[in-house]
Parts: C-alpha cells; sequence; structure tokens
C-alpha cells in the first residue's frame, strides 16, 4: 500500500454525481489516503452546494482529507498527482439542442453518438484540452487526467494527439457488465470471472469467461433474466438473443442496437425523448418518494429539459443539505458507476493492485489490423507501472468494418473541434457509420452550429459565415 497522501483535483465538481465519487474515496480511506480534494467549477452555486454535501459526507465519516473549492483552474491542479473531470459544457440546454436538432433530419438525437455526440465533443474537446496543457504546466510530472466526461472516446482522441498528459477516458458501461457477471457467476470468487471488452467507446463488444471456459452466450441469457430482476431499465439496453449468437459477442448498451438495426431503433429513440418523465418519475417514487410530485413538465419533454427540471430540485435539496438529492441524482441521471470506476482505477495506479478495467486510451496494438495510435475501449491491466492494454483474437470482420468507420468519423471530429473546421465536421459526418446522407449531415451541422454559437467559439468563423447564408470556406 502506498503510504504517501495524494492530492486529488475535480473540475466539473458541480456535476450532481460528486457523492458519488465521494463515497467511493469514503470506502478507500484507510488504503487511498487523500491529503487534500480540491473541487473546481466555473459554476458557483453548483459547485457550493455539492461542495458543502461531500464536506458532510466526509465529516460524518471521519475522514481527515481537506477539502478546497476553487473556480480557478490552474489552483485546482497545481502539485495534483490525479485530475477527475465531469464537465459539461453547456449543461442540459446544449444537450436538449444535441438531442432535437438531428432528428428533424432523419438523425439521431443523442448526446454521445453523431451528429448530436460531435457537437458534444466540440464543447468538450477545447475546454479538454485546457485542462491538460495546464496539466502539464503546474501538476507533478506523473500526473494523471481522468476523464469522465462525454464523448469520452473522442476526448481521449484529441489527449492522445493534442497534450502529452497521461490519462484514461471511463466509461461506466464495463463496470456495470463486470458487476452484473460477478453477481451471476462470482459467488464462490469474483476473481473467477473474467470480462474481455473490445471495440470503442459506445461501440463495444465483450466476451464472458468463468474458470478459463468462454461462456458468453450463455452469459448473455443469465444477464438478460438478471437485468430483468435487478436493473429493469438495464434489459432495454440489450439486442435479442439470435442477434448475440450472430455475432459471438455482447453488444454491450444500447448504442450498438443503431449499428444493427438502425430503424427500429430509431423510432424508438424518438418515442424515449419525447416520453421520458413518466418512466423517471416512477423511478423517482420508488426510491426518493414524492420529491418531484410537484414539478411539472412540458409535453413530450426530451431527456435533457427532464434532467433539467430534475436537476433544479437536487440543487436546492443539496443547498439544504438534504440526503434525498443525492438520491434523485442517482436514479434519474443513468451515471451509476462512474465514481466506482474512476477511484478504483486511480487506486490500481496509486497502489499497485494490478486490476483489470477497460478505459479508452491507445490500442498499442491490442485490436489486430487497427492503428496502435489511435484510442480505443479495451481490457487493460493497471498497476503503479501504468495502464497496459491487452491483446485478444483478430475481431469478426463486421465488427472490425464498423470500428474503422466510427474512428475516422473520430479523428476527423477531433480535428474539427481543435481548428474549427467546417470541413472537417461535415467529412466526420458524412464519415460517420450512422449518417446515410451528406445533405442530411450538412443541414443538421449548420444549424447546430448556429444554434450552439455560444459555446463554439473555435467555429465562429464558420458559424458567422453560416448566419448570412454563405458557405463557410474554412
Amino acid at each position: 500500500m502506498n503510504t504517501k497522501k495524494m492530492i486529488l483535483a475535480n473540475i466539473g465538481s458541480g456535476s450532481s454525481y460528486l457523492p458519488d465519487i465521494a463515497e467511493m474515496l469514503i470506502e478507500r480511506k484507510d488504503t487511498m489516503k487523500v491529503a487534500e480534494w480540491r473541487l473546481m467549477d466555473i459554476d458557483e452555486y453548483r459547485l457550493r452546494c455539492t461542495g458543502r454535501y461531500v464536506q458532510k459526507m466526509f465529516e460524518e465519516a471521519g475522514m481527515e482529507t481537506v477539502i478546497t473549492m476553487t473556480t480557478e483552474l490552474k489552483e485546482a491542479v497545481k502539485d495534483c498527482d490525479f485530475v477527475i473531470t465531469t464537465i459539461r459544457p453547456g449543461m442540459s440546454e446544449a444537450r436538449n439542442m444535441d438531442e432535437t436538432i438531428p432528428f428533424k433530419y432523419g438523425l439521431i438525437g443523442q448526446e454521445t453518438t453523431a451528429p448530436g455526440g460531435m457537437l458534444m465533443g466540440f464543447k468538450t474537446i477545447p475546454a479538454m484540452l485546457e485542462i491538460a496543457h495546464t496539466m502539464e504546466e503546474v501538476s507533478k510530472p506523473d500526473a494523471y487526467l481522468i476523464n469522465l466526461a462525454n464523448p469520452s472516446g473522442m476526448v481521449g482522441e484529441a489527449l492522445n494527439r493534442h497534450s502529452k498528459v497521461k490519462y484514461a477516458c471511463l466509461c461506466n458501461g464495463p463496470t456495470v457488465i463486470r458487476n452484473a457477471m460477478k453477481a451471476i457467476y462470482g459467488q464462490e470468487d469474483p476473481n473467477d470471472v473474467f470480462v474481455e471488452v473490445i471495440g470503442l467507446n459506445h461501440l463495444i463488444w465483450c466476451k464472458v469467461y468463468v474458470k478459463g471456459e468462454d461462456v458468453t452466450d450463455e452469459a448473455f441469457e443469465k444477464l438478460l433474466e438478471w437485468s430483468a430482476e435487478n436493473i429493469p431499465a438495464l434489459r432495454r439496453e440489450f439486442v435479442e438473443p439470435a442477434l448475440e449468437k450472430f455475432i459471438g459477442y455482447i453488444p454491450m448498451g444500447p448504442y450498438l442496437e443503431f449499428y444493427y438495426d438502425f430503424d427500429t431503433n430509431f423510432n424508438d429513440l424518438q418515442n424515449y425523448s419525447g416520453n421520458h418523465w413518466e418512466s423517471m418519475l416512477a423511478t423517482v417514487r420508488k426510491h426518493v418518494g414524492d420529491v418531484c410530485d410537484d414539478l411539472v413538465m412540458p409535453e413530450h419533454a426530451t431527456r435533457a429539459e427532464c434532467v433539467k427540471i430534475i436537476e433544479k430540485r437536487t440543487f436546492e435539496l443539496y443547498d439544504k443539505l438534504d440526503p434525498r438529492a443525492y438520491q434523485l441524482a442517482l436514479n434519474t441521471r443513468g451515471g451509476k458507476g462512474y465514481g466506482e470506476a474512476g477511484i478504483t482505477l486511480i487506486n490500481a495506479l496509486w497502489n499497485n493492485t494490478n486490476e483489470v478495467f477497460s478505459p479508452d486510451v491507445a490500442s498499442m496494438g491490442c485490436i489486430q489490423g487497427f492503428d496502435p495510435k489511435c484510442v480505443c475501449t479495451t481490457t487493460s491491466l493497471v498497476n503503479a507501472a501504468g495502464i497496459h492494454p491487452m491483446c485478444f483474437p483478430k475481431l469478426p470482420g463486421h465488427m472490425m468494418s464498423k470500428i474503422y468507420a466510427a474512428k475516422e468519423y473520430e479523428k476527423l471530429a477531433v480535428e474539427a473541434a481543435v481548428t474549427g473546421s467546417y470541413h472537417a465536421a461535415l467529412e466526420a459526418l458524412v464519415a460517420n457509420p450512422l449518417v446515410n446522407s451528406y445533405y442530411k449531415a450538412k443541414g443538421a451541422l449548420n444549424e447546430l452550429l448556429v444554434a450552439e454559437k455560444q459555446w463554439l467559439p473555435n467555429f465562429s468563423e464558420a458559424i458567422a459565415a453560416l448566419e448570412k447564408g454563405e458557405e463557410p470556406k474554412n
């Protein structure tokens, strides 16, 4: 065990999920000692609400960690060992545009998948690179940036290409699936279960091994039964068994369904986005009581609109140090597992625990035929020496074709985010395997850029041309 005390920073500490990270730190207070936890956010109200709440959690747990709150990035990351990022530029207002405008053009309206996900990347990547470059300047030389912000894979590609900082980008999906498989198969010994995760962020597949035997098909059947009983909402995120058997891997999360059955799932997403409030409210009543019964939601509210209204109530409760605030966040936002993924990975790096994770990092040849310099989501061994991707057998051809196309989209989108190139942005959308029309791509891109211009300073020249009815030159 490392006897030193670390300095940890959270950038985007106004996240309603900050207490999730606090819980993980409290669980490890005896083995991963944190001298100072610096909380930084540009929104002073949200920072004060969550900061005071986690301070109370630490006091009740007898934590000696000093909590510092600041709105200054350099102050937050100076001499840090680890920096966790949970930022969301534009917040729910921009997210609502990402989720609704693409639907007008027959394209996916979603915060991590093109074209809305690309705009999310355009807002997030410049801010993330600013954090990385500030870390290079004032953090400890071997400091790690642990990113939990979306779109995780695209952010990882940007960090990989445009910074020198050590990093890992994480999604909660691999953590959820590993925990589920250990619950299903690991009663005797959780170490008997190994979950191989491979692909790109939100385009990932997995295989399940128990005592060295490939049990993937059986595991998928058991997963469907287990999730229906334990996490009913999770059942919606998987394909049908016949498709899983065809693939030979478990397609993870709802995003894979777009790649295998676009039309059906596009319609389902539109219906889901328009009818999210009732299901969210039912979950709140079950776990938190009537805390939201007085809220009024617009007719056919999108998920982003629901989240915005719920978040307002959540922070009202945080401000009163009401424990229902955290429960409200946990049961409405879908982010359970992020704190566990981030802090457990930090613990593996800090305490040399040799644990297995599936972060977004440079592939280093772990996918046969894939550029080893590009970022992928891959099963990796993590210890004090770093993050070490594992190599696996050659993937099926149809999986590789989707990975290749999606990675070309990500590379072009990163170029556009950094340079403000309209041509690269449009080329990225045209390259995306979920976009089937140049004209639809162009229409959605133009409207999104103009609608979200306040968060897209890199695209100011292109947006000015669009507002004049002209074709951008860059």
